[in-house]
């Protein structure tokens, strides 16, 4: 692997952090947390975000319009095609599924990588396994 694969990795998955930032700021709303779910193999791609306020979780659709939300998947969809497009050119494997937290306030970030395929793995859709992150994470608020 070629020097530089972290550093532009990371840059690629901050690309993606800042456009859910900038949705964020040009709907003028606040959140504690950011957490983004990607996931992709060479048929499909899925992308999903939700937000932690006051220890609530708030989906897309709770906070902004479905232009809003269109625009924000359209732009995700290309954040996916940069992070593998470093990956192939650093020649490094690629994750399928990530699982990304960003505190806005501490500017803290957290990652969860999958390099194995779940779709292959298990009957459940993308959306599924979506939901149960986003179920996991009230959870974990909860307690």
């Amino acid at each position: 692997m070629l020097k530089g694969f972290e550093d532009a990795f990371m840059d690629a998955q901050a690309r993606i952090v800042s456009l859910s930032l900038e949705l964020l700021n040009i709907s003028k709303i606040e959140a504690d947390k950011i957490y983004i779910y990607i996931y992709q193999n060479n048929v499909q791609k899925f992308f999903n975000a939700f937000f932690e306020k006051d220890k609530m979780i708030y989906r897309l659709n709770d906070w902004f319009n479905d232009d809003q939300i269109n625009e924000y998947f359209d732009f995700g969809e290309e954040d996916i095609d940069n992070i593998i497009d470093v990956c192939d050119t650093f020649d490094g494997k690629c994750p399928h599924e990530f699982k990304l937290i960003y505190n806005i306030k501490t500017k803290a970030f957290d990652s969860n990588y999958n390099y194995d395929d779940i779709i292959d793995d298990d009957d459940k859709s993308l959306v599924d396994i979506y939901h149960d992150w986003v179920r996991e994470c009230k959870e974990r608020l909860n307690k």
